[in-house]
């Protein structure tokens, strides 16, 4: 049984969408900070303020502004940032090498991201230096340092680093493109990490015909590899190894596997799930049916990250299809029982594209399986009296609260009340008490 407290932690109001979160600073102790982050723009950075506390947030110091203006970069027209989502760029503790290890993705904006954005959802089909593109990175910091030593470029492909006095290069925008995903850390200390790579990518790793497999865009449309990370103590860096590439056609989802999140069971199986879309956009030139059901898909590997199963959509433990809009999705286990989660938005068979983003639903993990059990299924909130019908309750920040074991889930609600108002809307934040 889980018990939900529902909380409001700001009101609508004009200039963006804001969300209270809180992050520990270490990996044990109860030192914190509190964000409050505003988003104004569709995927880009937010700005807001912070506060440090010392007592697991009884008390807070004075807030510290976060300038709208940090978040970019311009190379002459061209906009860069490397702070794509605070909620994805997380450190994490990895108890056998005793050090932090996070991911982030360096986006590079060609025109900068307004029209860059524009092009990716009209279907630009040029092939030219176009859009944006996406780059990943590692990040390695001391226990009790604050600054990270070392920085990875991870490297799948031949190419180069990025070079300021040659932002556009093709050696590097065009190689070696990836979506990263927090890194998850095994029990030996090495450590997975989920990649999004284009499938045109993936195809030619895997040997494949994309023109058969995917001909609708798939320069711009994703599939995934995991790369392992076995950490170097004289480098002290990690060494990578990467999957078989992790393939859909466009006939099962039309905008390729996205958004993967990753989680190691107590038998060391690792699972894998993915976002996918049904939806039909003639610019991409799709060749998915309407009436193609929305499901999150999901693969399994056994031999550590080396090769995963073919996906298959996600289902319940009692077999019962799991449908899922086009939306974000994380694991979580927690410290206090143990038991692996799954956090996401489960809906019903009718839903299109990104839509419906409710209810968010929690549900625990089969450890041999790795589905989700559907007598644990519980609804953390679902659109309200009030809301319109595009509301979004996605996105959302987790963190386990290290005294009372609770889990809190904040997100903001966008497009709560109108559409062509998306950054109009409240925040909230979910306490989940569980009774083991």
């Amino acid at each position: 049984m889980i018990k939900v407290n529902a909380i409001k932690t700001s009101d609508a109001h004009e200039g963006g969408i804001t969300t209270v979160v809180r992050v520990y600073l270490n990996h044990d102790g109860l030192d914190c900070k509190q964000m409050v982050r505003i988003q104004d723009d569709c995927d880009f950075p937010p700005f807001g303020k912070y506060r440090i506390s010392r007592d697991n947030g009884r008390t807070y110091g004075d807030w510290v502004e976060i300038p709208k203006e940090s978040t970019s970069v311009f190379y002459g027209n061209d906009e860069a940032i490397d702070n794509l989502d605070e909620q994805r760029c997380l450190d994490v503790w990895n108890p056998v090498h005793r050090h932090y290890v996070s991911t982030y993705a360096f986006r590079y904006f060609i025109n900068g991201h307004v029209e860059a954005y524009e092009k990716f959802w009209s279907g630009n089909k040029t092939g030219e230096l176009c859009g944006y593109y996406d780059h990943q990175y590692i990040r390695i910091r001391r226990e009790n340092e604050d600054t990270h030593y070392a920085q990875q470029f991870m490297m799948y492909e031949d190419g180069v680093d990025f070079d300021e006095n040659n932002p556009r290069n093709p050696e590097y925008l065009t190689k070696n493109r990836g979506y990263v995903n927090p890194p998850v850390v095994l029990k030996n200390g090495d450590i997975i990490v989920a990649v999004s790579v284009p499938v045109s990518v993936g195809c030619a790793r895997a040997g494949l015909d994309v023109n058969k497999i995917f001909p609708s865009r798939p320069d711009i449309f994703r599939c995934v590899i995991v790369a392992r990370g076995r950490f170097d103590t004289e480098k002290e860096l990690y060494d990578f190894t990467y999957s078989e590439p992790i393939i859909l056609s466009d006939l099962q989802s039309s905008r390729g596997i996205d958004e993967p999140t990753l989680a190691e069971l107590e038998s060391g199986r690792i699972v894998l799930v993915m976002r996918g879309s049904n939806m039909i956009e003639p610019g991409w030139n799709t060749r998915i049916e309407k009436g193609t059901p929305a499901v999150k898909w999901f693969a399994y590997s056994d031999d550590g990250a080396k090769s995963f199963t073919q996906p298959q959509p996600w289902h319940f433990d009692n077999g019962e299809f799991l449908y899922s809009s086009a939306t974000i999705s994380d694991f979580i286990r927690l410290k206090k029982s143990g038991k692996l989660y799954w956090i996401g938005n489960v809906v019903g068979p009718g839903a299109y594209g990104n839509h419906p983003r409710y209810p968010l639903c929690i549900a625990e993990i089969d450890e041999k399986l790795g589905v989700p059990i559907r007598s644990t299924l519980t609804t953390i909130d679902t659109r309200r009296e009030g809301d319109a019908p595009y509301v979004q309750l996605s996105n959302f920040w987790m963190l386990e609260d290290r005294e009372t074991g609770r889990l809190e889930i904040s997100l903001a609600k966008v497009a709560q009340f109108d559409v062509e108002r998306p950054f109009y809307g409240e925040g909230w934040r979910y306490e989940l008490e569980f009774d083991d």
